[in-house]
């Protein structure tokens, strides 16, 4: 018993139409594929392909604003994503200054302490 699955192809405009119902508010995910019998993932691939801000779909400015609202999470262009990467090198930059600066106030505490030298000498070969 194998299941003969034909690939199904859709036009661009209906993949559009799909989207723009479920970025107008037709509905989850979920109810939208649904209600044309696709898989969620299909229409996952499609949000990525055609963002809500895309040009292909012409929604109002109202719709983009409203569903960026409801979904702060979602990365919506090139230009979002690198401003989120930026923001995240920054914090970690800062992070590894804070924690290079703790290493160092270790060892001068370490050496004061002890009476030793910690960190080798500079151009001294051994």
């Amino acid at each position: 018993m194998t299941k003969s699955s034909k690939r199904r192809e859709f036009s661009d405009a209906f993949k559009l139409q799909v989207l723009s119902e479920y970025f107008s508010g037709g509905g989850s995910k979920l109810s939208v594929a649904r209600k044309y019998g696709l898989s969620h993932g299909l229409l996952l691939a499609w949000m990525k392909k055609w963002p809500v801000d895309s040009k292909c779909l012409s929604l109002p400015e109202e719709i983009i604003n409203t569903y960026k609202m409801a979904h702060p999470n979602v990365e919506f262009t090139a230009q979002d994503a690198l401003e989120r990467r930026i923001a995240d090198l920054e914090k970690a930059l800062e992070y590894e200054r804070l924690r290079n600066y703790a290493y160092k106030k270790l060892i001068d505490i370490a050496e004061a302490e002890e009476g030793i030298s910690i960190l080798k000498k500079g151009g001294v070969k051994q």
